[in-house]
């Protein structure tokens, strides 16, 4: 009988507030609401949406099955790197790290399209005018126009050299852009070709905004380049620079961004690499006419003559038509900022920040300048996470609180709500662990100090600042709750009891509380610094690791040495002890996990767990399964007895510092540098490991055939980049496993029905052959029917008709790329058929079309090296068939058309009534020929 294990998936994912994409303002629905409105951010694989006054978290966006389910990819999911929100359609364009583009409906939280084009992270993205065309920019140099409508990339720009930083569209005709190469662009997009460049610094460009004719762009300095952009002048000059200004802060400015108040004075912000955001206003029209005339006058009186004035006015240019306005400064680095209320009297703005926090910011003003000398932070959102990386994470004994540890906070969180209940002001904390009742707390800190807190009264009991002389890196505690035992990096282990004690009042002279108290018990030294301790479940035995790379056990109660466990290379940065006290894991920096018998401290299995240093193992309650997290940003499931790994649970971005298994065994916790706690829960659905390793066979096959499809093979894929000759503009094409897919689909579809109609006709020819000679021979059988197609009721054409309707629009072009020959002569044959239907012919025209071009043009090499009679003529039918199809769409069209507008003059007629007042000239004194519309 093979052995089957429980799946572990991920429940639920908290903790995390903002990562590193920008953030997106939304206003409220209702002008009357109290609330200011809400924000979107990304949290790495999925799309927070919060409320900014409640601090509350509204929905979450999510796409995909859960990491760890049977049909998901054991590699992480891609996290969000770019979003762009379009106001009128209520659509969110979502852009991730693999280069993946999801269009998202806010009304129903639902992916409405998914775009593959690019080859990396998705940089910048913007909508057009009307909302119907994507355009963005990535890391991997590119720029794809994306047609919302009919789901296709409609071309791809190619020109930069390095990642694109900026876009903005003028219409549907202009396109200007900016990347890491330095250049900047303005693209003719009727001609999809670069009409202008310009050197926009000598560095990297790392921002750009637009405002009417002013555009702005941002180096890897401090300096800012105005430029005037005209699209009426001729080619070459369109982009004119005008002026450069220095900003305040010496870091880069990632984000220049244009708001417009309701008396038209327009302001700008840059959002520099560090913890500030500078504010500009741009003078208006009159503002600028006045100070210009009053320095021309000042200029005058000094003697300069009228060139010398221009001069100077042109060389302070950037200082005439802005000036600054405020910053906004952070307590932490700011990660992206967005406008959010802009009025005739106060600018606010919304800041996420590399801490995982929100702040909101408002700035008061009255006519040019702010009336407060800095901006006033309204709100915050920082309760559901911590701001520093999570080191040590524990469940209470009922698995109702989960107790998370970090550099300043320790906070308890509801396992089943997933929401914050307490936070406390601790130390940086290495390592926390519950006393059994789950209301005591203990953190051990990197200064050596143990602290002690209460979750019913929120108070820290005690504080032993001198517990240790440095960082306590692991404590534990007895199975009565009445001993605990630290590591230091001191070189010592000390041994605590747990005392309740009268304390007295503070302010009075007879009266009493009980209080528990840490009592230091015994020390004892050790030659090395103290990794990790751990006491065996029925309290017979200590474990130990050491900087030296051994495991020493000790009993509990005399401490005297029983075992000395050595073998790895690096220090052992966990150990776990199995419930029956038969087995210990030991994990370390040299990416192994051993595993050894506590008998005589024989190794089992040393085995190379993962690809970098393993922080923490932990042995399933009644089970010699457990689980390891590693700085590789992996967990895995494990079989003790037979040492084989089986699960891997990939989700987290970055390192897994510290996992939490509940008493029960159901649910382990596992917290990360990407700030994310995740909830993996034991379900229902079974891993077999022959499975899961062929799976990743798949998988790991699957990568290899994409890469070699990209990149060709033989000796295409050697070919250098110089032998490339790369046109501006060619067609968006992105082979996925989903258009491989959709084209094995379409094979097969083809091979079923066109199968069967040759079968039919073949039958036909031979009916007719028989009835003419009309001899005594038997008749030739009617070929029986395919048993897909009688248990689905439906014609062969009917079947590869409906295969197609059911392949994406944008991953049709890529399906049908893959088609062999052969098979596109199948297409052609079916398409011919398809239009002998005129009923299916009215219904799916414009797929037939789409089709029929794209397979022609993309195969006319081979189509007219053909030689095929047969095939010309079909051809020639098609396109008879499909013109005269046309005519008569184009036909219906019209005559609906005209029909609408006939409709129109009629409403017009009978409901709009004309008082137009006309005035005769000549009749212009005595009066007033009034005309009137029909009344009815």
């Amino acid at each position: 009988m093979v052995k089957s294990y429980q799946r572990f998936e991920q429940a639920s994912v908290f903790g995390v507030i903002s990562t590193n994409a920008n953030c997106v303002w939304m206003s409220p629905e209702s002008k009357k609401s109290n609330s200011p409105g809400s924000v979107i951010t990304s949290a790495l694989e999925n799309i927070n949406i919060w409320d900014i006054k409640t601090g509350e978290l509204i929905s979450v966006l999510s796409d995909g099955l859960p990491a760890g389910s049977i049909d998901v990819k054991s590699s992480k999911p891609a996290e969000v790197s770019y979003l762009h929100y379009h106001d009128e359609t209520n659509l969110l364009a979502a852009g991730y790290m693999d280069g993946t583009i999801k269009v998202w409906d806010l009304l129903s939280k639902s992916v409405l399209l998914t775009f593959n084009g690019h080859k990396s992270a998705i940089t910048v993205m913007k909508f057009d005018v009307t909302g119907t065309r994507l355009i963005s920019g990535s890391r991997d140099s590119n720029i794809i126009v994306w047609d919302l409508v009919s789901e296709v990339g409609l071309y791809k720009l190619r020109s930069h050299k390095d990642a694109i930083s900026g876009i903005w569209c003028e219409g549907e005709d202009w396109l200007v852009s900016t990347s890491k190469d330095g250049l900047i662009k303005i693209w003719d997009l009727k001609v999809q070709q670069c009409i202008e460049t310009h050197i926009a610094h000598t560095g990297e460009c790392w921002a750009m905004g637009v405002h009417e004719d002013l555009l702005i762009t941002s180096g890897a300095d401090t300096q800012l380049k105005l430029w005037n952009l005209d699209f009426s002048k001729e080619a070459g000059s369109k982009l004119i620079e005008k002026g450069v200004y220095d900003k305040q802060s010496k870091q880069r400015g990632l984000d220049i961004k244009f708001s417009v108040a309701p008396n038209g004075t327009a302001f700008f912000y840059i959002q520099n690499a560090d913890k500030t955001t500078e504010v500009f206003r741009i003078r208006r029209e009159e503002e600028i006419s006045k100070a210009l005339k009053k320095r021309e006058k000042r200029l005058k009186e000094k003697g300069m003559t009228d060139e010398e004035i221009q001069q100077n006015i042109k060389e302070s240019y950037s200082s005439i038509i802005m000036h600054p306005f405020q910053v906004i400064k952070s307590q932490y680095k700011i990660k992206s900022v967005s406008f959010t209320t802009v009025s005739n009297t106060k600018l606010e703005f919304v800041v996420t920040t590399s801490s995982n926090s929100i702040e909101y910011y408002s700035i008061p003003y009255e006519k040019r300048d702010p009336t407060s000398p800095a901006p006033t932070r309204l709100y915050t959102i920082e309760l559901p996470g911590h701001r520093t990386d999570i080191r040590s994470v524990d469940i209470s004994d009922d698995d109702k609180l989960l107790a998370t540890a970090s550099n300043g906070l320790l906070k308890v969180w509801n396992l089943k709500t997933k929401a914050c209940i307490r936070v406390f002001d601790c130390g940086y904390a290495l390592t926390c662990k519950f006393l059994p009742g789950g209301t005591l707390v203990i953190v051990g800190t990197r200064e050596g100090s143990l602290q002690l807190f209460d979750l019913a009264s929120s108070t820290l009991l005690e504080n032993k600042e001198d517990a240790h002389e440095t960082a306590i890196w692991s404590l534990d505690i007895t199975s009565d709750g009445r001993r605990l035992v630290t590591g230091s990096a001191d070189k010592t282990i000390k041994f605590w009891n747990f005392q309740v004690e009268e304390d007295l009042v503070p302010g009075t002279a007879d009266k009493y509380l009980p209080v528990m108290k840490l009592i230091h018990d015994t020390t004892m030294e050790v030659n090395e610094d103290v990794l990790s301790v751990r006491i065996s479940p029925e309290d017979k035995f200590l474990a130990i690791s050491l900087l030296d790379n051994t495991v020493k056990v000790f009993y509990l109660d005399s401490m005297k040495f029983f075992l000395s466990l050595y073998g790895h290379k690096l220090p052992v940065l966990s150990i776990d002890i199995s419930f029956d006290s038969k087995l210990i894991i030991t994990s370390s920096a040299d990416k192994n996990i051993k595993i050894w018998g506590l008998d005589f401290g024989d190794c089992h299995k040393s085995l190379f767990a993962h690809q970098d240093s393993i922080m923490n193992v932990k042995f399933l309650p009644e089970s010699h399964n457990f689980f390891s997290s590693s700085k590789d940003g992996l967990v895995k499931y494990w079989d003790g007895d037979k040492f084989e790994c089986i699960q891997k649970l990939a989700a987290h971005q970055s390192e897994v510092w510290s996992i939490a298994i509940t008493s029960d065994g159901t649910s382990v916790i596992s917290a990360s540098h990407d700030h994310s706690l995740r909830v993996w829960e034991e379900t229902d659905d079974q891993v077999f490991l022959e499975e899961e390793r062929e799976k990743e066979l798949e998988e790991q096959y699957e990568d290899t055939l994409l890469a070699s499809l990209e990149e060709g093979s033989g000796d295409d894929a050697f070919k250098g980049d110089a032998e490339k000759v790369e046109d501006e503009s060619t067609s968006v094409r992105n082979q996925t496993m989903e258009s491989l897919k959709a084209g094995e689909r379409l094979m097969e579809a083809l091979d079923l029905g066109m199968s069967e109609i040759e079968a039919n006709e073949k039958y036909q020819i031979d009916m007719k052959a028989w009835e003419k000679k009309k001899s005594s021979g038997e008749p030739p059988i009617k070929p029986q029917g395919n048993a897909i197609l009688i248990a689905m009721k439906k014609q062969p054409h009917e079947y590869i008709m409906e295969t197609l309707v059911k392949i994406k629009p944008s991953q049709l072009e890529d399906a049908l790329l893959v088609l062999p020959f052969s098979y596109v002569l199948k297409l052609l044959k079916f398409i011919d058929i398809v239009m002998k239907d005129k009923k299916m012919t009215k219904n799916y025209l414009m797929l037939i079309c789409k089709n029929l071009f794209f397979v022609i043009r993309s195969n006319h090499k081979e189509l007219i090296s053909q030689r095929n009679e047969a095939l010309k003529n079909q051809i020639l039918n098609v396109k008879n068939s499909l013109r005269d199809s046309l005519q008569e769409n184009v036909d219906d069209l019209g005559f609906n058309i005209q029909g609408l507008k006939f409709i129109k003059q009629q409403w017009n007629l009978k409901h709009n009534f004309d008082f137009t007042d006309d005035f005769d000239k000549k009749e212009e004194s005595s009066g007033k020929k009034r005309i009137f519309g029909t009344l009815s």
